[in-house]
């Protein structure tokens, strides 16, 4: 068996991200840019007022006092959007102006409108006021040239003031990754109005996949549930091998058992299988192949802690790797209760990550690790990784926590 971090290697070493398409910022929302985006335009485009007032010359009004009062004619006025350009501020001479409205040449400091005094055309000045207020300069948010995002980073809603005002109405983007789930078990009961029968249990793990796809950057296609045979599992298997799926996840029958049929299927199939089993708890039996069309496949025990384990730990980093995300970093936090585990396997763990009184991340190692267990999952919002080789760590350790859902780019 591979080491948990062998196993990842070889899963990451077949992923080469989507071909790029080109969607219209809208429809972007939640995909990955595929392309550093620079901005083609300086943003504010031009030097413009930050505040309904006047503009005018500081130096104009540099001696004035109330002792010497200084007046300056308002020369014109200046409103935002106008067709055309306001004109060059003569010296000694003020313009009314409006919030975004250009500033005229010449001009270098705008006043508020409720810090000025009046006289009909005239502004009245009793003090000086600083040089270079209330003027938003050309290109002082984002300059030609000047990188607002990276390849990799998620598309969110906070992206999308930036690139309309660089009136950027379309952007490159890596598609995200389309899956297929296949549930396998004829224990597995998808009608939750219906009775149990006897050795039945309501299917979770389905559902749960369905839940997690668009968390994990994918979008599922359709899930299915088949019985515990060859014959059931080729059939969907096929159809989703037809289909416009990249990766395709089954749950249950993947270990070596009389009824885990999937590794013998796969292999008649014509697939290529790269893992099978890894030295990790939960989720041991985790399998990683490529089918003969080239689409991907993970076979995922089906206990649902095992199940949820493998997609966040090895079916997450690849649909990552697809959508030409970088991997992800893990956070650390300090332990509140020691944990022991086998140093033979690397471990993970139903965890609850806070931050403490003092502004410090602690993670609560909880109660109910069995990989059949899924209430603590409730009170979850973290694994905590337990490496391989070491069996026991204190109270007060510094610990990795994958989070439960993935943080975005």
């Amino acid at each position: 068996m591979y080491s948990y971090d062998e196993a990842l290697n070889i899963i990451l070493n077949k992923a080469q991200p989507l071909p790029l398409e080109i969607h219209t910022v809208e429809d972007a929302l939640d995909c990955i840019l595929a392309a550093d985006i620079t901005a083609n335009i300086n943003v504010p485009p031009f030097a413009n007022s930050a505040m309904d007032g006047y503009a005018f010359r500081a130096l104009d009004i540099a001696d004035a006092s109330l002792a010497n009062p200084i007046k300056l004619p308002i020369q014109q006025s200046i409103a935002a959007g106008a067709e055309h350009s306001p004109h060059a501020l003569k010296g000694g001479t003020a313009a009314e102006i409006m919030t975004g409205a250009p500033t005229p040449a010449g001009a270098d400091t705008v006043i508020p409108v409720e810090r000025t005094q009046r006289d009909e055309s005239f502004l009245i000045f009793t003090e000086p006021y600083p040089t270079g207020c209330n003027i938003r300069s050309a290109g002082e948010d984002m300059k030609i040239g000047q990188r607002i995002a990276r390849a990799g980073h998620r598309i969110t809603a906070a992206l999308v003031p930036a690139l309309c005002s660089l009136g950027r109405g379309t952007v490159p983007v890596t598609p995200r990754p389309k899956i297929v789930w296949l549930s396998t078990g004829q224990e597995l009961v998808d009608d939750f109005s219906a009775p149990l029968g006897p050795s039945q249990i309501y299917n979770s793990s389905g559902p749960f996949g369905e839940s997690m796809a668009a968390p994990l950057g994918a979008d599922l296609l359709w899930r299915r549930t088949v019985a515990d045979d060859g014959t059931g599992f080729q059939t969907a298997l096929n159809e989703a091998m037809k289909g416009p799926a990249d990766v395709i996840i089954s749950t249950g029958a993947v270990s070596v058992g009389k009824y885990d049929f999937v590794r013998s299927e796969l292999t008649k199939l014509g697939a290529e299988i790269f893992l099978h089993r890894a030295k990790v708890k939960p989720g041991k039996p985790i399998l990683f192949a490529r089918l003969s069309n080239g689409k991907y496949f993970f076979g995922l025990p089906g206990n649902p802690v095992s199940t949820a384990m493998g997609l966040r730990m090895f079916v997450s980093p690849f649909l990552r790797a697809l959508s030409g995300q970088a991997t992800e970093k893990p956070i650390k936090a300090r332990l509140t209760n020691p944990i022991q585990a086998s140093k033979r396997l690397t471990c993970f763990l139903k965890g609850r990550v806070e931050c403490s009184d003092t502004g410090t991340l602690v993670v609560h190692c909880l109660q109910g690790q069995e990989s059949f267990k899924v209430a603590p999952m409730v009170q979850m919002n973290c694994w905590i990784k337990h490496p391989e080789g070491l069996e026991v760590l204190a109270e007060g350790s510094l610990v990795d926590c994958i989070p439960f859902f993935p943080l975005n780019s």
